[in-house]
């Protein structure tokens, strides 16, 4: 992977905590015009620092002319790392009082700066609740494509009883119209399911694609063998390699 690329972070307004979205941008050295949004999923990040999933994906994705731009959406600034053993103590200091409807209008706000470059192509690429993400600003919002990666229509019965109480998720399905599938504007959408994952089984993402009101022709589903639901660990260890393998086969389609 290339360290050579420019890169810049800019501050965004936020709905939420700090009232910051931080969007970072690579700048492939022969861009060919296709600028993509990265989203990531629920109490999540995305930024360039080494071990973050997003930064392997934006260099692969600058490596062959696509401009990434990786969004990280507003929190309270607390340390991750002042939680060791209390993910929910953490969830709950960082996004405590955050809406769906704030997560996306950070979102929106990232996608309005993207587009303020005049994009070839824009494409939305999204992780879990990212995905989700992507769809509704795709149903309002012209994209040539909507990527999502372990996203499916329903939870499983486990993680729905887990994680719906949770900041942001509470206030997801009350904000959501189940017309917004039926009016996605975007040239192609591809969906990719790990097939470890233990959130979305493989009928919830079939279902998911099958209820884009797209033509059947320009919407795919593939399975990324092994990978879990984060598409980050295969076999029990970090494998950046599944990033390299989700984007040959968008780039292939």
């Amino acid at each position: 992977m290339s360290d050579e690329f420019h890169s810049e972070v800019i501050t965004l307004p936020g709905s939420f905590g700090s009232r910051e979205v931080k969007l970072s941008r690579l700048f492939p050295n022969v861009p060919n015009g296709v600028h993509v949004l990265l989203l990531h999923g629920v109490h999540s990040s995305a930024n360039l620092s080494p071990h973050n999933k997003f930064s392997h994906l934006a260099h692969i994705l600058a490596e062959r002319g696509i401009t990434p731009w990786l969004c990280e959406t507003s929190r309270r600034q607390v340390s991750r790392d002042d939680y060791p053993d209390n993910l929910r103590g953490w969830i709950t200091d960082a996004f405590g009082g955050k809406s769906f409807p704030d997560e996306l209008a950070d979102c929106e706000g990232a996608f309005s700066h993207v587009a303020l470059h005049k994009p070839h192509e824009t494409w939305l690429w999204g992780f879990s609740l990212g995905g989700v993400i992507a769809l509704a600003l795709a149903a309002k919002y012209e994209v040539e494509r909507v990527i999502m990666s372990g996203t499916g229509l329903v939870s499983a019965p486990d993680a729905e009883r887990d994680m719906i109480l949770l900041p942001i998720l509470s206030t997801l399905r009350e904000n959501l119209s189940p017309e917004m599938l039926r009016e996605i504007k975007a040239e192609s959408t591809t969906l990719f399911r790990g097939t470890n994952d233990a959130i979305f089984s493989d009928e919830a993402c079939r279902d998911l694609i099958d209820a884009i009101g797209l033509p059947a022709e320009r919407k795919k589903y593939f399975a990324i063998e092994g990978a879990d639901h984060s598409l980050k660990i295969r076999g029990g260890r970090r494998d950046a390699k599944i990033m390299d393998e989700m984007l040959a086969l968008l780039l292939a389609t």
